[in-house]
């Protein structure tokens, strides 16, 4: 029995993430999909669009829809969705995959598939063991990189390049292209974009924790992560958000699958879609209500300050990240910093993570039949509390903390923009 694990955010659920479940299923022949999903908070620093629920239930509703190109073999969606603790799903590359590892292998998965924006594999597996061993050739360049003042993407891509050039490492061709490539361009192919880097930092965590998993990339389908804009039939989260946020969903229907779809256009009727400015009126009084902002994680010295300088200048989420960014501090950086002040995430609760191997507990958030009659077999071989319902869970437990704030927060903000009751976490109905 093959477990295929798949680390996600669905935000939103498009037909690219369709794509990589069906791959996992038809091509690699999974007998069952396990989806480690991101939280209300997601790894680029800002809120989901939709409600995790919603993006869980479309994974698991995925099979009533073909994707174009895929193999006509059986199609079905995700089995299982776990959700990931709010403190991972927000943080860094490094530790949002950690976490995602450790849900998948804790509920039995052997391999997990993930997108991959492309460039050699040999190289790719090769940069993930340097992150994790950090030789001394690598260490001293990226520490004095990071001492000028260089952001630490671009200090770790240098640092990458001086290492394999000292070492003289050869790049094999790519299978999918015969034309030279350089061999900085063959390292900056890897780390320049959010789901290679990503997809390193898989396989590094797998290494780091000796789990018998194989890492499988699946070539992205149509246009990157990131990119805003349409490229025919598979197009990236990002621009189906700005279409959605333009009020254009109508004309990124043929991107997202029916029940995503139907879900976001219901949200959308009630006003329930949120957008990362909705987050600026309880982000600007928390920076009001601390003075010292390095308690938090992520949070330097240098950024503290510069929030302090420039917090009588705040008019909104975005407009601050985008002043308080300059050469050594990246935007993304910047956005994770707010929300950690925010949602009052500080290290501690990301030691407490990595105490338990960043599996505090697994909250399932939506299951098949099939992923349903797996949880018996997971709950044996792993010690943390499982549980679909907060009302599940003994007087006391806390290590949910964190998630709980969050989820009432954006409960909160959805209040406020539709003028509708909801439900909190222990009023919520299981709907499957």
């Amino acid at each position: 029995m093959s477990r295929i694990g798949i680390v996600a955010e669905f935000n939103p659920f498009h037909t690219g993430h369709k794509y990589i479940i069906d791959y996992a299923k038809n091509v690699l022949g999974a007998d069952s999909v396990i989806i480690a999903l991101g939280n209300e908070f997601t790894q680029r620093g800002g809120i989901a669009i939709i409600d995790r629920y919603s993006r869980a239930k479309a994974a698991v509703d995925a099979g009533a829809d073909l994707v174009v190109g895929m193999p006509a073999a059986s199609s079905s969606g995700a089995d299982l969705v776990i959700g990931m603790p709010v403190a991972a799903s927000c943080a860094s590359a490094e530790i949002f995959a950690e976490c995602g590892v450790c849900l998948l292998a804790a509920c039995g998965c052997d391999k997990i598939a993930c997108g991959f924006e492309g460039g050699d594999i040999s190289l790719f597996k090769k940069t993930a063991k340097v992150l994790l061993e950090e030789p001394a050739a690598f260490k001293d360049v990226l520490q004095a990189d990071l001492k000028s003042g260089m952001s630490f993407p671009s200090a770790r891509e240098d640092a990458l390049k001086a290492y394999f050039n000292i070492c003289s490492a050869s790049v094999p061709a790519k299978d999918t292209d015969a034309s030279a490539i350089s061999f900085d361009d063959a390292i900056s192919e890897i780390v320049s974009s959010p789901n290679n880097i990503l997809a390193v930092e898989y396989e590094k965590a797998i290494l780091r924790h000796h789990f018998d998993i194989e890492l499988i990339p699946v070539k992205r389908q149509g246009t990157s992560y990131n990119d805003a804009l349409s490229d025919g039939e598979f197009v990236s989260a990002t621009y189906i958000r700005r279409m959605i946020y333009d009020g254009n969903l109508d004309a990124v229907k043929k991107h997202l699958t029916a029940f995503s779809y139907q879900a976001l256009k219901d949200s959308r009727g009630k006003n329930l879609l949120l957008c990362d400015d909705d987050l600026s009126l309880p982000l600007h009084l928390a920076l009001l209500s601390h003075d010292n902002y390095s308690e938090f994680s992520d949070v330097s010295e240098e950024l503290s300050d510069r929030i302090k300088r420039l917090l009588p200048q705040f008019t909104g989420f975005t407009q601050f990240t985008m002043l308080l960014k300059n050469k050594s501090l990246t935007a993304s950086r910047i956005r994770r910093a707010l929300i950690h002040i925010l949602l009052g995430i500080r290290d501690k609760d990301i030691f407490s993570l990595r105490e338990k191997d960043f599996v505090p507990y697994l909250w399932i958030l939506d299951a098949s039949p099939d992923g349903l009659s797996m949880l018996k077999g997971i709950k044996k071989s792993c010690s943390a509390p499982l549980f679909f319902s907060v009302n599940e869970l003994p007087n006391g437990f806390t290590d949910n903390r964190l998630d709980m704030k969050a989820l009432d927060l954006v409960r909160a903000l959805r209040i406020e923009k539709s003028g509708l009751p909801i439900p909190n976490e222990r009023q919520r109905k299981i709907t499957f």
